[in-house]
């Protein structure tokens, strides 16, 4: 049985084990009525900025856990970037936290028009990013010009081989702790739904996707069996398999080669399918 109080201490104290980076600041404000936070960086881009989706399994994480982390995605993509604090499970379940990534999507284009903005997320912020890339679509809202996806959950139903397959490997995530989380968040609803498992969207027309992940992650095939569904569709999709990885590897780490490396992609794919 997953302590909530317990965990969400516990998860915002391992996103914290190395500091803020330097030369980016934090602003907390709201849009939508939807608390968020800036994490904006010396020098940032005036014409782009980058929506992040935090992971957690949909019942933890904040602007808090995932401070140190996005700040120096913030510094290495050299853009401003916006922290969705969505609602999170068992407390507010599906589709609430979704229906907070929509509104704050929209209210930034609506209030920026000038703006261009690409979507970043981790994990369970991987699943809400595509959930809400498929709600846009399906209601002719704005699109982000890339997404980026790190170790993303995005099939509820954690029936994947790679739960076996990794299963010894990774130190990081449980089946049981994620079949729990799930159940927390869709209240009952078929987890196989796209907007609950976007894996199994339409996502015909969708801008250009990277999705990085760590080899040794029960959710390796998450990220591969995406890959393969937006290859399907017709999307420009990347993957890019980080071996020997676990689970969202740069909240852990950020000074280790792999999250550098990380880094590096995520900069040089925003920079590439920017406008």
């Amino acid at each position: 049985m997953i302590n909530l109080n317990k965990g969400r201490t516990d998860f915002k104290a391992v996103g914290n084990t190395y500091p803020v980076a330097g030369n980016v600041t934090r602003i907390n404000t709201t849009v939508a009525g939807v608390p968020c936070v800036w994490f904006i960086p010396d020098g940032a881009a005036e014409h782009e900025i980058v929506i992040y989706i935090h992971g957690g399994a949909l019942i933890f994480g904040s602007a808090d856990s995932h401070a140190p982390m996005v700040s120096y995605i913030a510094r290495e993509l050299k853009r401003k970037v916006l922290v969705v604090e969505y609602r999170l499970a068992p407390e507010h379940p599906f589709p609430a936290g979704l229906s907070d990534c929509i509104a704050v999507v929209n209210a930034v284009s609506e209030q920026n028009p000038e703006l261009s903005f690409g979507m970043i997320a981790d994990s369970a912020g991987g699943n809400l990013t595509m959930a809400t890339a498929l709600i846009l679509q399906e209601t002719n809202g704005p699109g982000p010009q890339y997404i980026v996806l790190i170790s993303p959950w995005v099939d509820l139903e954690c029936k994947n081989a790679s739960y076996k397959r990794n299963e010894m490997k990774d130190t990081v995530l449980g089946r049981q702790y994620l079949m729990e989380a799930a159940k927390m968040y869709a209240s009952g609803l078929k987890l196989s739904l796209p907007h609950l498992s976007p894996v199994n969207g339409n996502f015909h027309g969708l801008a250009p996707v990277l999705i990085l992940c760590g080899t040794h992650e029960i959710l390796e095939d998450d990220s591969i069996n995406l890959h393969r569904q937006l290859l399907a569709n017709g999307v420009r999709a990347e993957l890019r398999l980080f071996s020997g990885e676990l689970h969202v590897w740069p909240f852990m780490d950020i000074n280790t080669e792999a999250s550098r490396k990380a880094l590096r992609d995520m900069a040089r794919f925003a920079a590439k399918h920017s406008i």
